[in-house]
Parts: structure tokens; sequence; C-alpha cells
């Protein structure tokens, strides 16, 4: 299972990103929302009921990726 990323947003200095995360222990996938300003994770939500989880950390690396990918 793949991490899916829903929905980005950008306002002012910081991106908030909306994504599933899939979740290891239970079957499907976490909600997560996460709050970025630059390369720092600020703030995060996730279903799972850490404030800042693994699967707000994977969130955040694979937004960086798709970035990445998208501006080579």
């Amino acid at each position: 299972m793949d991490i899916k990323i829903i929905k980005t947003e950008k306002k002012g200095d910081f991106e908030e990103i909306e994504g599933l995360v899939p979740a290891r222990c239970a079957l499907g996938y976490y909600h997560v929302k996460v709050t970025i300003k630059g390369f720092r994770l600020i703030d995060s939500y996730c279903e799972c009921g850490g404030k800042l989880c693994p699967h707000a950390v994977k969130l955040e690396m694979a937004f960086f990726r798709r970035r990445r990918e998208l501006s080579s």
C-alpha cells in the first residue's frame, strides 16, 4: 500500500498536506494532516491519536519526494 496525498494547500509560509498513510497494525489507512514550514514539520493530526507520530513523518517525507520529482 502506498501513501496517498489527497490535498496540498499553501497558506503564506506554511503548507498543509492531507493524505492517507497505510496502517501497519490495522487494516486500511490513517487520515493524516501535517503543517510544514520550509523543511520543518510544525504540526500534525493523525487518526492514530499521536501528535507527531510516524504516520505524519511518512506523509511529510512522501510530500518532499513528490515535490523533488516534480521540480526535476
